[in-house]
């Protein structure tokens, strides 16, 4: 009866196990193999048990994977998993896949055997790439802003501040339009900046931002709140690019100088217009506003729109950045100085 409910317990553990589990001998026979086994390797047991182990691996690799089973098998240890080798597998239909395999030597009836448990890491290593393809994105896109369109910017400015010292009508109008070119650059670089920061192609802007949030909150130490009132998932993408240029702005002023616990995100639209809000408790705002920097971005993101950006004191303590455009139609604006 006790043998029969070792049995049992013994079955039990082996089927409800998540990870792939094998028993191979020294000559690599599979001897057992559970479900889980079973369908990472698309082979049904009754054709695994009494195959060699060596089947398992890409053909490439076989005729090492024997030797290193063999050297294994005369100095049998312990190997968990996790220990960065690059193992694959093989399936039963030819495609190869990504692998951590631990071992662990038993003794059995007198004879030796090692237990292998298999896992199927294919969704942990294109996670890990995505994550580090959106990371190369983002410092991308942090390059871009704090290099590029900043010189771009700075020298708009300078153009526009030759208009006063210039008599030629011809020379005017060509500061003029070299002044529009930089504007279009700017703006087609804020479009590829906010592309290159969606993780997948079909990503509305609601939750591009909910992902600004929560990305940002590596940054500040707290996760900031986010709410979002009215539809903005169909704004024109013009306004959308700007939109999160200025959030990302706004919630990295907030990491940089505030010094601030806690700070709220809200976006709300309404009929003609779209509103963000970014707020927090943090040290405030000495003075008056320095109008260059991050904070000349967004209010030239604004003005460009036909919107307005306001700085102000939150109480007790802290600012409120509202930026607020018009959704109807675009309007036309230049660099201004004002």
């Amino acid at each position: 009866m006790m043998q029969r409910f070792g049995d049992e317990i013994a079955h039990a553990l082996v089927e409800s196990s998540p990870d792939g589990l094998l028993l191979v001998d020294d000559a690599g026979e599979i001897h057992v193999a559970n479900e889980a086994v079973c369908a990472t390797f698309g082979y049904p047991a009754s054709t695994l048990v009494g195959m060699s182990v060596d089947a398992l691996v890409p053909v490439e690799f076989r005729g090492d994977h024997a030797g290193r089973r063999r050297s294994y098998a005369k100095h049998p240890t312990k190997r968990p998993m996790g220990t960065d080798l690059e193992l694959l597998g093989q399936h039963a239909d030819g495609h190869t896949f990504p692998v951590e395999i631990s071992l662990s030597p038993v003794e059995l009836g007198g004879e030796m055997f090692t237990i292998a448990a298999v896992r199927d890491v294919t969704d942990r290593q294109e996670t890990m790439a995505r994550v580090a393809l959106l990371r190369d994105r983002e410092r991308i896109a942090r390059d871009i802003h704090d290099m590029v369109i900043q010189r771009i910017f700075a020298a708009g400015m300078s153009l526009q501040a030759l208009n006063s010292l210039i008599e030629s009508p011809a020379a005017l109008d060509r500061v003029a339009s070299v002044t529009e070119e930089l504007d279009d650059t700017i703006r087609q670089l804020r479009a590829a900046i906010f592309r290159l920061g969606q993780p997948e192609h079909d990503v509305t802007l609601s939750g591009h931002i909910a992902s600004i949030v929560d990305e940002r909150s590596r940054h500040l130490g707290f996760v900031p709140t986010l709410a979002v009132a009215g539809r903005i998932d169909d704004l024109p993408a013009f306004i959308a690019d700007e939109l999160v240029a200025t959030l990302t702005e706004s919630l990295s002023n907030v990491a940089r100088h505030a010094k601030a616990n806690m700070s709220n995100v809200v976006v709300r639209r309404s009929a003609d217009r779209v509103t963000l809000i970014v707020s927090d408790n943090g040290s405030g705002i000495a003075g008056d506003p320095k109008t260059r920097g991050g904070l000349s971005n967004m209010m030239w993101r604004a003005a460009e729109l036909g919107g307005t950006c306001s700085v102000s004191d939150n109480h007790p303590t802290g600012t409120i950045v509202t930026w607020s455009v018009p959704t109807a139609s675009r309007a036309s604006a230049t660099l201004t100085t004002e």
